[in-house]
């Protein structure tokens, strides 16, 4: 099971948001079935694993989340939009603002549990892209490859779940899996679905 978090944060206006107290009963209850894996070590199709993805790399995570996810040893994905590091989330304007992490951040959590993935440079939704677009989009600059070395961006998430025959194909070709979450497959390692989780509801 992979699991998809946006925002750990004290308050929670909107279903993408869940709270600190809430994050860390969900990861106590889930300690007590599951080992927390990374997505290299994860088996397709097995019933005792769990994954935890953040997409997009919000500050919040790294203020609320992290911590928690420290104190009990579990490991996590943070799928980033590298262009906007330390900035504002305006490309989602139906949302409270709130920053994504710093560069700093990343250094942070990437020498101890977080691995940090992709996500494009600016949450950008591939599919009816160019092939140059969707190029620019998946193309990780050398100066971040130098600093995340593998394991890190080894691991794509598709944009607002949305993606088509030439991105995904385009996206098999650098990254070692890809994740989406209801339009994709429960066994292709470049179109696996997550499981969403909420303030008021997770899978145990």
């Amino acid at each position: 099971m992979i699991l998809m978090y946006h925002k750990v944060d004290v308050v929670t206006p909107s279903i993408w948001w869940v709270s600190v107290d809430r994050f860390e009963q969900q990861l106590r209850a889930l300690l007590e079935k599951f080992q927390f894996v990374f997505l290299d070590d994860y088996v397709i199709g097995t019933t005792d694993q769990v994954v935890v993805t953040f997409d997009d790399g919000y500050e919040n995570v790294f203020r609320h989340a992290y911590p928690i996810l420290k104190k009990y040893g579990i490991p996590f994905e943070l799928f980033i939009n590298a262009g906007l590091l330390g900035q504002w989330n305006d490309f989602d304007p139906n949302e409270m603002k709130t920053r994504f992490c710093t560069h700093e951040h990343l250094l942070e959590m990437a020498a101890s549990l977080g691995r940090i993935q992709w996500h494009t440079w600016e949450h950008t939704q591939l599919h009816q892209l160019e092939y140059q677009e969707v190029e620019r989009a998946l193309t990780i600059s050398q100066g971040l490859r130098i600093q995340f070395p593998a394991p890190h961006f080894d691991w794509f998430a598709y944009p607002s779940d949305v993606h088509d025959a030439l991105s995904v194909k385009m996206v098999r070709s650098r990254f070692r899996g890809a994740l989406t979450v209801v339009s994709g497959s429960s066994h292709d390692q470049h179109l696996l679905n997550r499981v969403p989780v909420f303030e008021t509801w997770w899978p145990t």
